[in-house]
């Protein structure tokens, strides 16, 4: 048996005379790890910046959120015991611009010791606190939409707010939401609010053991405790549920990506008959040409993969640079060595499982039938190919339900993907079956492209595969769209009303409907007591005992 040192050195001058020949396996593996790892980079960064920012995010170390009431004195001595607080109360009014546009708005009151991470930036530059009395802060996209600039005013209610600053940057705004405004003197008895209490630690203390202790001194508060380490679970969740997504469909353009490796190598083997025959004349036996083009084949495969990777792991930046304020926090620079190695694994198991049967057939195939391989065809895959490719296959199922933040999900995903392409190996399978059995056209044109689809050796059932899981997987993101589209234009005009009134008090509930039917006496009005409240118990059991069973 030759040396791998001998076998390298004759697989790297064979493959610089003639490296173009593997040009489809490095793109369609470069495209397929870039994909995946760019998604998963992208995903990574975002979650790290988020957990990275937690204390900006949610503005403290700790947050204490109370629906409808403000704390008690009791609860805020608790509160400021434990380190410098911060209130902060939200709500929703209708904002009325001078010319009598409106749009509903949040509304968010502050305190002086506001923000206490982070900078709280206008426009005209950073500002601590809340606005001068009489004045309001404004978003940009309020601003944008009713037309208002500084000095200007805007109303709510029945009073009107001086246009003080143009918000540029609010360091809370995904732990509190995408706030419009920033104002006070507007909450009665009855409306629809929500108080939040942040809290800075001293240094070295544990805010989930704080936040245990605090609600155990005031069990009856009701509060929703949030530490830094998640300070906007609902945006964290969101992108980790839609990485999930995309990294499984990157995950079946990678395998649509595979049956290209698989064509690649085959037509690469293909041209390089000549050199196996002579390789098999001059003595060299079935293991020794394997391992060669295998060698070949594998380093096209590590430089594509590596290329792949370099790209996903630059992706983030870039979209971050790209799509601006579209991302909810900007991820930075920074390689993050799991999703880099799932993608890395994900292109090695498709290389092997899709570049091994091409590969293998020449090991039994004489060097006089070289020569013959395009009409005798490669014959049956052995056994032992099969079990390879199956365990690779095994493989990336298992990488993929194992690395699935929703597991069933992701088997789901997978298992429909394997009907799919058991129905297009199928199909092909008929395509081929039809093509022998018609009668000959007389046109020679006609008459070799209808042999091509079945004579030994044909790509019919992989092309038949490929295009049917592409088509498949735009069809289907097509679809949701659609579907979705379809369905609130179809829904909301038939069961929508014409208009929705908030915060409506119950003592001026019937002057409300006096105003409406005064208006259109055909108007139909279906008003709904509207409370938020916390779940602090269930079953006998506190809510955060069951948080923590969980």
């Amino acid at each position: 048996m030759l040396p791998i040192s001998t076998l390298w050195r004759i697989a790297r001058r064979d493959l610089a005379a003639r490296i173009r020949g593997l040009r489809l396996l490095a793109v369609c593996l470069f495209l397929g790890v870039a994909t995946l790892a760019a998604i998963g980079s992208l995903t990574s960064g975002i979650t790290a910046e988020l957990a990275t920012r937690g204390q900006t995010i949610l503005g403290g170390d700790l947050q204490f959120g109370l629906p409808q009431r403000q704390a008690s004195e009791a609860e805020l001595a608790g509160l400021r015991g434990a380190g410098a607080t911060s209130a902060t109360v939200r709500m929703r009014a209708m904002a009325n611009a001078p010319d009598g546009s409106a749009l509903l708005s949040e509304l968010k009151a502050v305190d002086a010791a506001y923000p206490l991470y982070g900078t709280m930036r206008l426009e005209s530059g950073a500002r601590r606190g809340p606005p001068p009395p009489g004045a309001i802060w404004i978003g940009k996209d309020l601003a944008s939409r009713l037309d208002l600039s500084v000095g200007g005013a805007v109303k709510f209610g029945d009073k009107s707010f001086r246009i003080d600053g143009i918000i540029a940057d609010e360091p809370d705004r995904l732990g509190e939401g995408f706030s419009d405004l920033a104002a006070t003197q507007l909450i009665q008895p009855g409306s629809l609010c929500e108080s939040k209490y942040r809290v800075r630690l001293p240094a070295g203390a544990d805010p989930v053991a704080v936040g245990k202790r605090l609600s155990a001194a005031f069990p009856d508060a009701g509060w929703e405790v949030t530490d830094r380490s998640n300070g906007a679970p609902g945006t964290r969740r969101f992108i980790e549920r839609m990485g999930q997504f995309l990294s499984l469909v990157g995950l079946a353009a990678l395998v649509i990506a595979g049956i290209g490796v698989g064509n690649g190598v085959a037509s690469y083997l293909a041209g390089k008959r000549p050199g196996l025959a002579t390789l098999k004349v001059l003595g060299a036996d079935s293991a020794a040409v394997l391992r060669i083009y295998g060698l070949q084949i594998l380093a096209v495969a590590a430089a594509a993969i590596a290329a792949g990777l370099i790209a996903g792991a630059l992706a983030p930046a870039a979209i971050g640079a790209i799509a601006g304020d579209v991302l909810p926090v900007k991820p930075g620079l920074a390689v993050y060595p799991l999703p880099l190695a799932v993608s890395a694994a994900y292109g090695l198991l498709i290389a092997i499982a899709f570049a091994l049967p091409p590969l293998a057939a020449t090991r039994h195939i004489p060097a006089a039938g070289l020569y013959r391989a395009t009409v005798d065809g490669a014959g049956r895959i052995e056994k032992r190919v099969l079990a390879a490719v199956a365990l690779a296959f095994a493989a990336i199922v298992a990488l993929a339900v194992g690395t699935a933040r929703e597991p069933l999900f992701a088997l789901g995903f997978i298992g429909a993907a394997v009907l799919l392409l058991l129905i297009l190996v199928a199909l092909g399978w008929l395509v081929r079956r039809i093509a022998s059995g018609v009668p000959r056209p007389k046109r020679p044109l006609l008459r070799l492209a209808l042999a091509n689809l079945h004579r030994p050796g044909a790509a019919t059932g992989a092309l038949v595969v490929a295009l049917g899981l592409g088509l498949t997987l735009f069809v289907t993101l097509a679809a949701i769209q659609t579907s979705i589209t379809a369905e609130i234009a179809r829904t909301v005009p038939e069961r929508a009303p014409s208009f929705f009134v908030l915060d409506i008090p119950r003592d001026r509930a019937a002057a409300f409907r006096a105003l409406v039917t005064g208006t259109d006496g055909k108007a139909a009005i279906n008003m709904i007591p509207a409370l938020r409240g916390s779940v602090t118990e269930f079953a006998g059991k506190r809510v955060d005992e069951l948080a923590a069973a969980a």
